[in-house]
């Protein structure tokens, strides 16, 4: 019976593809994506214990509250003092970047900043436009931190090559906006990912991007988050990654 149901599975699947429904049905793609990924997101989103630090739901988003959620993640994670390595992808201005080099004050602490500094590689939701968001690399006058430039599927293979393994807890902040960008950026770092490390996300609830990579990240590596932190209606996120396949710590 299951060689039967098999083989008429895969006989029907070569007729459909046979009848090439990408013609009559094509332009449904994006918005069928666009649905999927929204009730997975609602359905997420529902299934999350409440937690100390969530404003969902407010009408009004503040983007200022991110940095509340900065804070809140240093003081509950005892990230003050410690070392830590601060990974930044999708720097742009670099107002997160210079604010968590201000607010982490142990010297042996690193900072990292991705981006191409010319602005999104490709379109990135309604309005935004390959080479929307460029910016000036901003200048450093803090031995701890440093700039990269570029693509991170350029940039990020030498820099992995280089960075020595060290016990600090490593605070991944993901700002890339794009599914692509963010998707390379987490599956390049997971070698280097403990548990205890912590993952922000700076537009986690766009379904079709950030919320997405997340999802296929986590999903293909078996790797487990808690929820700590979300302000703007999960617009802005923080995990601590509490599952590692094959490591404890």
């Amino acid at each position: 019976m299951h060689k039967l149901l098999f083989t008429i599975n895969a006989q029907i699947k070569g007729i459909i593809l046979l009848l090439k429904p990408h013609l009559l049905f094509g332009f449904t793609q994006k918005l069928n994506l666009f649905l999927s990924n929204t009730i997975s997101l609602s359905k997420w989103i529902a299934n999350q214990e409440k937690i100390k630090f969530n404003d969902f739901f407010k009408f009004k988003r503040d983007y200022n509250n991110r940095e509340k959620l900065f804070e809140f993640v240093i003081e509950s994670q005892n990230l003050k003092t410690k070392p830590i390595d601060y990974l930044e992808f999708g720097v742009c201005g670099g107002n997160s970047f210079f604010w968590w080099m201000e607010n982490q004050g142990n010297l042996n602490s690193r900072f990292y900043g991705f981006d191409t500094f010319e602005g999104l590689p490709e379109n990135w939701g309604i309005g935004f436009k390959k080479g929307d968001m460029a910016a000036d690399i901003p200048l450093l006058n803090d031995s701890r931190g440093k700039f990269y430039k570029g693509l991170f599927q350029e940039t990020l293979p030498g820099f992995l090559s280089e960075i020595k393994e060290n016990t600090n807890t490593k605070v991944i902040h993901m700002d890339a906006d794009l599914f692509s960008s963010t998707l390379y950026a987490l599956t390049a770092m997971a070698p280097l990912m403990k548990v205890g490390d912590i993952i922000l996300f700076d537009e986690f609830n766009v379904p079709n991007h950030e919320y997405f990579a997340y999802t296929c990240f986590t999903d293909s590596y078996y790797i487990k988050t808690k929820l700590i932190g979300a302000v703007n209606n999960y617009y802005q996120t923080a995990f601590v990654i509490t599952v590692i396949p094959g490591r404890s710590s």
